[in-house]
């Protein structure tokens, strides 16, 4: 992930394009492209918490960088050239909570052929860079800053066959790093290509002679993404470059361990080019392509579980690559990506995903200039930046976005403000007041919290709609019911939709507040979401409308 990495901070295919409607619009639009230089593809871009915006690309063999001090052209400085290390090429940047940018990239030695990933940080100027690999091979580095200005590195190594990704962190903001930890290691069908000599392009991974190279459909290797969170631990995303691909996700549940490798993605859609990104919350966003549709899927996690997962979101186009993800101060996940209609040039585009109410966002094109606009990288604070190249001219373009958010937490105090004396009733009964959870909490069907009455089955080893792979139905008999009690404000009910299905009518605190018809042509995801309610302790109670088609439960997701 290209952006900036944190400071603030599935898997199932089911649901249908009825998520992918216009939801919701931010404040705002974005800027006409405006050109920062010459350069090659996959650049990268990061926002520091002074709203500076920094740019980093590649340019022939130079890494290259810009800093602009707001949202247009005319307040970017003048572009620099890092360290040369040789041959350097894939770039990726993150800033601390000091506004300084950490850079990484790798570099062929002209006289040894080793490929090494070297790390640089500017303060008044670049430092010199630190050689982070020890492999004769390393390719695809990418950089994350955490909350506790902790820097984290991952790439991707090879040798022959086997391909491995390696992560290295730096507790000290990058005055030493860790020796790199293995992460994942396979062998793959075809020898890994030496990416910076075939050429990693934006379309269809193609070189120069139009072939693919070996190995690879869309993207070669394992292309591996990191973010980090606002405590410091990594969450990592590669491609699985072996028969079938698929995608593998790892975070740290500590400073030193790691969780198992999930992997999902699979099933012959051959889902590649993964990125990852941690929002304030703690909510985890994961976007890839599935290139044998062209499409762009998205998955959200939170606690290590799969939330929602939704394939096809670029909204009908006919093909789209080279996804990216990167979450505002408000925790909402911001995706770019390339695409097209049809079979015109590439353009690029951006949506979003608002993690509270699992919906998507309208689609906006951010650049078309009939010319080719390839493998962007996003940035999002309370401002968004998205960075791309013009591969028809050559050309490294930015557009720019003002969100309209406040991103500082911070309340106004009025003037004169009264003071209030806490005087106790003493013809009052103390209470204890239940205390509002951190964040939203999934109850999964299968949790002894919802007390089911009746007769109910479970149907196991079936797509639902968030995760695990079971939910539970009832016949439509008035004794079948399920209920939770909760503290929250508010809860969303999931249902498994199937032409068995029939209406479901949904209850709070013991009084009818909607219908949801279940009844559905081919398998899909619905869902009914309550109305505010005061913190404190509610029910929620689901039971059958009529007397035609099952009901189903799968999840109850409750809002502090």
């Amino acid at each position: 992930m290209q952006v900036r990495k944190a400071l603030v901070i599935a898997l199932v295919v089911l649901a249908t394009s009825a998520f992918l409607l216009p939801l919701s619009t931010f404040a705002g639009s974005w800027s006409a492209p405006f050109a920062l230089g010459s350069g090659n593809v996959k650049p990268s871009v990061a926002i520091a918490p002074d709203g500076s915006v920094h740019y980093i690309w590649y340019n022939g063999d130079i890494i290259q960088y810009v800093k602009c001090t707001g949202l247009n052209k005319a307040s970017c400085g003048n572009v620099e050239n890092l360290p040369d290390k040789g041959q350097n090429y894939y770039p990726s940047i993150a800033v601390d909570s000091s506004n300084r940018p950490h850079a990484v990239w790798e570099a062929k030695d002209g006289t040894t052929s080793v490929y090494s990933i070297y790390y640089s940080k500017r303060t008044s100027s670049w430092s010199s860079p630190k050689r982070i690999s020890t492999e004769s091979y390393a390719e695809l580095p990418d950089v994350a800053v955490g909350g506790d200005d902790s820097v984290h590195i991952i790439y991707q190594s090879k040798s022959g066959q086997d391909g491995s990704v390696y992560y290295s962190k730096s507790g000290n903001n990058g005055a030493s790093f860790e020796s790199p930890e293995l992460l994942d290691q396979v062998q793959t069908e075809k020898e890994l290509p030496v990416l910076a000599e075939k050429g990693l392009f934006g379309n269809e991974g193609k070189n120069a002679e139009g072939q693919a190279p070996e190995g690879t459909k869309l993207s070669a290797g394992f292309y591996p993404r990191i973010d980090a969170d606002a405590d410091g631990l990594a969450h990592a995303v590669w491609q699985k470059p072996a028969s079938g691909y698929g995608i593998g996700y790892r975070y740290q549940t500590g400073p030193t361990t790691w969780s198992a490798t999930k992997s999902f993605g699979t099933g012959g859609t051959k889902s590649q080019t993964p990125d990852v990104a941690v929002n304030g919350q703690g909510d985890v966003g994961i976007v890839w392509t599935m290139y044998e549709g062209g499409d762009i899927s998205f998955a959200e996690f939170s606690n290590g579980s799969t939330d929602y997962n939704e394939d096809d979101v670029d909204g009908g186009l006919q093909d789209s690559f080279w996804p990216k993800v990167d979450a505002d101060c408000e925790g909402t996940f911001h995706l770019a990506y390339q695409g097209r209609p049809d079979t015109s040039d590439w353009e690029i585009y951006h949506n979003t995903y608002d993690p509270n109410t699992n919906d998507f966002g309208q689609r906006t094109t951010i650049a078309s200039i009939t010319a080719s606009e390839q493998t962007p990288s996003i940035a999002v604070t309370n401002v968004a930046a998205i960075v791309y190249t013009n591969s028809t001219n050559n050309i490294i373009d930015a557009s720019t976005n003002n969100l309209g958010l406040n991103c500082t937490n911070e309340t106004p105090t009025p003037s004169n403000t009264p003071t209030f004396t806490n005087t106790p009733d003493p013809n009052q009964t103390a209470t204890n007041t239940p205390t509002p959870p951190a964040g939203k909490v999934r109850v999964n069907d299968s949790s002894n919290q919802i007390v089911y009455s009746g007769t109910w089955k479970v149907a196991k080893n079936t797509p639902t709609c968030l995760y695990k792979n079971d939910f539970h139905y009832a016949e439509p008999n008035s004794g079948n019911k399920a209920k939770l009690e909760f503290n929250g404000t508010k809860v969303k009910v999931w249902f498994v939709a199937s032409a068995t299905m029939g209406t479901v009518q949904i209850l709070i605190d013991d009084t009818v507040v909607g219908t949801k018809n279940l009844n559905a042509s081919t398998a899909a995801c619905k869902a009914f979401t309550s109305d505010d309610l005061p913190y404190g302790t509610h029910t929620v109670e689901i039971r059958p409308k009529g007397t035609a088609g099952r009901i189903s439960l799968d999840v109850i997701t409750v809002y502090p």
